[in-house]
């Protein structure tokens, strides 16, 4: 009994968790800065020009990222509670992120990457920072 109680509450958690996570990933965010990081190295790009996309994720799952005035539409998936997922119009998967925070005003995706190189010992991950804007006229 006590354990199907404790099940019943993590299955509540996580479920709860994720509704949380689709409110707040619904709207208007600005890409802030990329970092990338190969095998000990990492580099920034915070430098805001015209070629910085915005992401519109809508309630019904629908992506819009603009650049320049022109966008690309795609879809979105919160797979779990730390897992955002990118897809086409027929549900192919495009790439994936692991979620490191979320909430109403900041995102930060981190998307792990294979090796430039063979052999053991690598790593290679972009974390992608965004913050929420405020769209025009409001």
């Amino acid at each position: 009994m006590i354990k199907k109680g404790i099940s019943l509450i993590c299955l509540l958690v996580f479920f709860t968790g994720c509704s949380s996570r689709e409110k707040d990933i619904v709207g208007l965010w600005r890409t802030d800065s990329i970092s990338n990081y190969v095998n000990g190295f990492s580099f920034t790009n915070n430098t805001k020009d015209a070629h910085w996309s915005y992401f519109d994720y809508r309630a019904d799952g629908t992506l819009f990222e603009r650049r320049k005035g022109e966008y690309r539409k795609s879809r979105y998936q919160l797979a779990s509670a730390d897992s955002l997922f990118y897809t086409d119009s027929t549900g192919k998967m495009l790439s994936g992120y692991k979620i490191l925070d979320l909430n109403d005003k900041i995102m930060v995706l981190k998307m792990s990457q294979k090796p430039y190189l063979s052999g053991k010992n690598q790593e290679l991950y972009e974390i992608r920072y965004f913050s929420k804007a405020v769209p025009k006229g409001k």
